[in-house]
């Protein structure tokens, strides 16, 4: 999956609408919002309002690509907004999900169920 495609494995999903920053977002593009983990539906330019997927039982999001960085399935995965990609490490970072598959350290993508409302 590349940055600027939505890969939806589901058609169950909850969304809101919120409004693109200056920056505007990329359809794919993982942000936080508030309290809430998402992933970016349609590409939007500033201003505009945009859909955001805060849980959908099965997404494809981009990983932080590393050493160490790895999920199996069932793993915690955390949205980590410095690089706006999911990874393994919760210091510093949001719960927003769990891996349903696993992924390697070379992986740039990775299937989730999000549920980008938890508390962390």
């Amino acid at each position: 999956m590349a940055a600027t495609n939505l890969n939806l494995r589901s058609s169950i999903f909850a969304s809101m609408i919120v409004t693109a920053p200056t920056a505007g977002y990329t359809a794919g593009q993982m942000v936080k919002i508030e309290d809430t983990v998402g992933v970016i539906a349609e590409t939007k330019t500033a201003g505009q309002d945009a859909v955001l997927i805060y849980k959908c039982e099965k997404i494809v999001v981009p990983k932080v690509a590393g050493t160490g960085i790895t999920f199996a399935a069932g793993d915690k995965v955390y949205y980590k907004a410095a690089d706006k990609k999911v990874t393994n490490a919760s210091t510093g970072n949001t719960l927003c999900g769990r891996a349903l598959e696993a992924a390697g350290a070379s992986a740039t993508t990775v299937l989730i169920d999000l549920t980008g409302n938890i508390a962390a």
